[in-house]
């Protein structure tokens, strides 16, 4: 069984990690200045994770967790599931553009993340995030606000890779428009189609 002072030993460890992880990137950040800033020594950190690695994804975990917390708060103030989404997008772009734990596996940055962490860490985020989008879908089946004819799963894992490779492009910088722009085109364009009022369906 795990005691307090390991939990806070673990807290306190992945905390000095994800502060030095977002200013050096995790090629950079040594476990020594990791320790050195949590007030213990390496093997407290060997004690808790295999790798550096491993903490690294601990920290994108933290990282995402903290970001869906808001996110859904937010959220849970807004009465339709499409208003949901647009809400979910926005925050998602405020996110990703201001924190560089969440933004280095997009940007693909060999010289801060190691390849295999980085395609962990994305699938990590693609999982999480895509499961609230599912979930915000389902309930909006429920209140009327969703198609019932919509396959929830499908069109979250759709919408998700869609905003994913918008925000991917603004990080490398080459989205010709403001993301802003175009995330609020792309909430149009899901919310609203592309046919004019009273053009039926084909």
């Amino acid at each position: 069984m795990t005691s307090p002072n390991e939990v806070e030993t673990r807290q306190r460890i992945l905390v000095a990690a994800s502060q030095r992880f977002r200013r050096l990137g995790v090629r950079h950040a040594s476990v020594e200045s990791i320790t050195a800033a949590a007030g213990t020594g390496k093997g407290s950190l060997y004690l808790h994770y295999a790798s550096k690695e491993e903490l690294y994804l601990d920290t994108v975990r933290m990282a995402v967790e903290g970001f869906l917390e808001a996110a859904e708060a937010s959220m849970a103030m807004i009465d339709s599931a499409p208003l949901r989404l647009r809400e979910l997008v926005e925050l998602a772009a405020i996110h990703y553009d201001q924190d560089d734990l969440l933004a280095a596996p997009l940007r693909d940055d060999r010289d801060l993340v190691g390849a295999e962490a980085a395609a962990l860490a994305r699938a990590l985020q693609r999982n999480r995030i895509s499961e609230l989008i599912e979930q915000t879908l389902a309930l909006g089946q429920a209140e009327g606000t969703i198609r019932l004819d919509l396959d929830t799963a499908m069109a979250a894992a759709v919408l998700f890779e869609i905003g994913w490779a918008l925000v991917r492009s603004h990080l490398a910088g080459d989205l010709p428009l403001p993301l802003a722009d175009a995330l609020a085109t792309l909430n149009t364009i899901v919310g609203h189609g592309t046919a004019a009022p009273g053009v039926a369906d084909a």
